[in-house]
């Protein structure tokens, strides 16, 4: 685990896993512990991060646990911190039940399922802590439930999975309102971007770039060309979960769009998984999606 102190409050824990490091924020305010998502249960992630909290005294006043989504790797460990709240959109309870229906299907996960801790506080639009100087607003792409955080003292601001290096993790299927969300955080003040996996960046060229390739993607036109293996992964399964998220909305056409060049693209050497079980479990997704 690497700990690393940003502005006056801030506190980041990058802490390893794969394919990407998972990224907790801590904002200490006047009168609240801010923790923005809780890691993966699995690998005791939020164990690391409770224990160094608690020797260095931050316990001392109430907390509250923020979740930017419902995906297990930024709630996992929202049962092993005494919080006075856990904070997360309105829709989060009835999209945690999609990625509990994926999760069954695990052994590994059956407990961890057993202890999710949903939200007890939910929102619209937008909630505010005036005295604390942090502000939580909706900003969907990533998922449609996902949230960002802005600490208005330190200028940082926290997207979760809405901003994924090195390129966009697709799911959710209006990719127009992901490039809106996008284009509204090049409208704040911030000095730095805390993603929620791997990276702090500055400035908006990563932002520019995630909003091209959305654009690109969304018309079927991406150019492999500089694709590592990274690059790879989040592309092919960008088609698949895109199109799964486009039938689950009986949008079956457009989701046959994107399954049929998923079918096509997987076979490019520079698409297609070196992991044959990945491969097979892709094939398997896009022929039941073909068939349904």
């Amino acid at each position: 685990m690497q700990v690393q102190k940003i502005g006056s409050r801030g506190i980041l824990f990058n802490l390893p896993s794969q394919p990407f490091s998972v990224q907790i924020y801590c904002i200490n305010s006047p009168n609240y512990l801010f923790i923005i998502d809780t890691g993966v249960v699995l690998e005791n992630q939020m164990e690391d991060v409770k224990q160094y909290l608690v020797e260095n005294e931050f316990f001392t006043k109430p907390v509250a646990i923020i979740n930017t989504h419902q995906h297990h790797d930024h709630m996992g460990g929202n049962h092993l911190i005494d919080a006075e709240t856990i904070i997360g959109h309105s829709m989060f309870p009835e999209r945690l039940k999609q990625t509990i229906e994926l999760l069954v299907n695990y052994e590994a996960y059956k407990l961890e399922i057993e202890n999710f801790a949903p939200p007890t506080q939910t929102f619209d639009e937008k909630l505010v802590f005036d005295e604390e100087g942090v502000e939580l607003f909706y900003s969907p792409g990533h998922t449609e439930d996902s949230i960002s955080i802005y600490d208005k003292i330190d200028k940082i601001l926290i997207v979760g999975d809405t901003l994924v290096h090195p390129l966009p993790s697709i799911n959710w299927y209006d990719l127009d309102r992901f490039i809106e969300t996008l284009e509204t955080y090049k409208k704040i003040d911030f000095e730095k971007l805390i993603l929620g996996h791997e990276k702090v960046l500055e400035g908006t060229e990563f932002i520019d770039e995630t909003i091209e390739y959305i654009k690109k993607f969304k018309a079927l036109e991406v150019d492999f060309t500089g694709f590592t293996d990274v690059h790879a992964l989040m592309y092919r399964w960008g088609l698949v979960n895109l199109a799964k998220n486009l039938k689950r909305a009986g949008k079956e056409e457009e989701a046959k769009r994107y399954l049929l060049k998923a079918k096509t693209d997987i076979e490019n050497p520079i698409i297609k998984p070196k992991d044959e079980r990945e491969y097979n479990g892709l094939i398997e997704e896009i022929e039941k999606g073909l068939k349904d």
